[in-house]
């Protein structure tokens, strides 16, 4: 079994290559749980970043750009079975446009899918976002995997996952021996992981809006992996949220972070907004707002239906073991 990853070199990425090694390297017995059983696995893996593993007989590992040519005639080589995307841009740098990231996230995601159906790979795994489902008043109920995945144009990460999303159906359609797995995560915690959210977490004090609790669904990236790699030893597939029970306000965040709590009017965290990113204060707009109003709650009854695997903590439990690792 051949195995691609992109985005190997990211927080989850990392931790699904070496999940994948020590299956690897594991007995029989224990790879029959995970219906490998005679079926040795090859791992791939790639990310524009150099390295972090250590390569061994059941890992090779190329530092290439997705939208090179270089690696397309490295998957033309390697021939994968299986594929597991997790290649996207969390956040936009200075040295990146947003059309850059959407040649990453987007064109590149496309492209790959279009040679996957040429060289008869067997199975797709993406990892968008609950943030695919965008950011609107509606999402005062809790979002099944039933609700379109619309996206905010004004915010870059929510409408590229929902363009991928948009791509992913398209080939669903057209090409049903691709088999697909697509993943929506909530909000990650885990072990040496980064990004926005945790961002949030280093401030002295936790604003938020007057009258919106701002509600968070934690999951824990070493759930993400299990999900993952039962999403390639099966033949499940399908559209699935991954988050933990329950939610957490902005309020109650705040209490765990033993840190001030600051809910102010939507109106005024606007005005200062539309103020300080033109002065180049802020790298978030006006249109900041929204994204705590209206945070998507994400139901997980499906993927606790279809899956072996179970979440190993709420949400709750998600942000207590993550402040156990980590000091703010």
């Amino acid at each position: 079994m051949k195995i691609l990853i992109t985005g190997a070199a990211g927080s989850l990425g990392t931790k699904l290559v070496y999940a994948l090694n020590e299956l690897a390297n594991n007995t029989p017995q224990e790879q029959s749980k995970h219906s490998i059983q005679g079926s040795p696995l090859k791992i791939f893996a790639t990310d524009i970043k150099e390295s972090p593993f250590t390569e061994t007989t059941h890992l090779s590992y190329q530092c290439l750009d997705l939208r090179s040519k270089d690696f397309h005639l490295w998957l033309e080589k390697i021939r994968p079975d299986k594929i597991v995307h997790l290649a996207s841009i969390l956040q936009i740098s200075k040295k990146m446009t947003r059309e850059m990231a959407h040649d990453i996230d987007v064109v590149a995601t496309k492209n790959l899918l279009e040679q996957s159906i040429k060289l008869g790979v067997d199975k797709f795994i993406v990892t968008t976002s609950g943030a695919a489902y965008g950011y609107y008043p509606e999402n005062k109920d809790v979002i099944t995997e039933e609700r379109a995945t619309k996206g905010n144009s004004d915010y870059f990460y929510s409408a590229h996952k929902a363009e991928v999303e948009a791509v992913m159906a398209e080939y669903r359609q057209n090409h049903p021996q691709l088999k697909q797995v697509v993943f929506r995560p909530g909000a990650i915690l885990g072990p040496d992981f980064h990004g926005p959210v945790v961002n949030l977490f280093q401030q002295k004090m936790i604003v938020g809006l007057l009258g919106y609790p701002g509600p968070f669904n934690f999951i824990w990236s070493e759930d993400i992996v299990d999900y993952i790699i039962e999403a390639l030893t099966t033949e499940i597939t399908g559209e699935y949220n991954i988050a933990g029970d329950g939610t957490l306000s902005m309020s109650d965040i705040a209490k765990r972070l033993h840190k001030p709590y600051l809910p102010l009017p939507p109106w005024l965290i606007q005005g200062a907004l539309a103020i300080a990113k033109p002065l180049g204060l802020s790298q978030y707009g006006p249109e900041q707002v929204k994204f705590i109003k209206y945070r998507p709650v994400l139901a997980n009854d499906k993927i606790k239906k279809a899956f072996s695997h179970q979440p190993r903590y709420t949400s709750q439990k998600a942000l207590d073991a993550f402040l156990a690792l980590n000091k703010y």
